[in-house]
């Protein structure tokens, strides 16, 4: 049997640990060694922060996702365009960076690909980089079997490769809740808290700032000059009644909701639940 591969592609370096570093934990607890997971970032964050310097952010990013990573025993890389460089600032869909993902897509070879939706509500909240992400992944998805789309960038072209699965992960900013099948993520939330307190620029220092002035009904820190380790946690609790709230729960588990998108490969629902063994299905929206 080979193994399975799960693949994050997410805008910034701490977008993935919030909607499923809980997925990827249960599936190292569950396979083993037996599994193949990688963290791919389409941003490199430079302007995230309101005190470092791009470079020193960007390098203060990259340790801190390559730090969590570790935890859950993943791979991560942070977006090479098709010309060698990273996306220099705000993530947009040019064939120089869908080319790159196209090629990474391709290289690591995933049976699921975790991207976020994109947004279509024009009353609801988005981030650009997230909004670009999830159409690059939407836009390159058909092409991801076609041999000749881009130049090859790491290896020898591929003939005949299958397009993955890709799901769709809920995002912070529109709110919405679309889903087939969730998973409970209390067993290991103590491990997703460790990858998520890697990303200390971001969750210590980055969030408390940018929330305080935009006053999110989310926000998960107070005074950033003050931040506070239990404060943060009950309000990463209230972030979690309120994502649960919208997919029909009212209580504090930590739960991670997915749709299975018709972007790639659509599985019958049996081979999803063979794949996550420990998922529960949204009975009011069947695969």
């Amino acid at each position: 049997m080979s193994k399975l591969r799960v693949m994050s592609v997410m805008a910034h370096q701490d977008d993935f640990e919030f909607e499923a570093a809980g997925l990827f934990l249960k599936l190292r607890n569950y396979y083993g060694d037996d599994v193949e997971l990688k963290i791919l970032t389409t941003s490199t964050g430079v302007s995230g922060h309101h005190i470092m310097g791009c470079d020193e952010t960007i390098r203060c990013r990259e340790a801190e996702a390559i730090a969590s990573a570790n935890v859950v025993g993943a791979e991560y890389e942070n977006l090479r365009q098709l010309d060698g460089t990273h996306v220099p600032a705000q993530v947009f869909c040019d064939r120089n960076m869908l080319g790159g993902l196209w090629n990474a897509i391709r290289a690591f070879a995933p049976d699921y690909i975790i991207a976020p939706p994109v947004v279509t509500n024009p009353l609801a909240g988005i981030h650009i980089d997230h909004q670009h992400t999830a159409e690059a992944v939407r836009l390159v998805a058909y092409q991801l079997g076609v041999p000749n789309a881009y130049p090859t960038m790491y290896a020898p072209r591929v003939q005949r490769f299958p397009v993955p699965t890709i799901l769709n992960c809920p995002d912070a900013y529109c709110k919405e809740a679309l889903w087939h099948f969730g998973v409970d993520c209390n067993e290991v939330h103590e491990d997703k808290i460790s990858m998520l307190l890697k990303h200390k620029s971001q969750v210590c220092e980055w969030l408390p700032f940018v929330n305080s002035i935009n006053n999110t009904d989310e926000t998960l820190a107070g005074d950033d000059s003050a931040w506070n380790e239990a404060e943060w946690r009950s309000n990463l609790n209230k972030r979690l009644n309120a994502v649960n709230l919208r997919h029909g729960f009212d209580d504090e588990i930590d739960r991670e909701y997915f749709a299975v998108t018709r972007w790639g490969y659509v599985p019958p629902a049996e081979k999803v639940q063979q794949d996550f063994p420990f998922l529960f299905w949204n009975k009011n929206n069947p695969l």
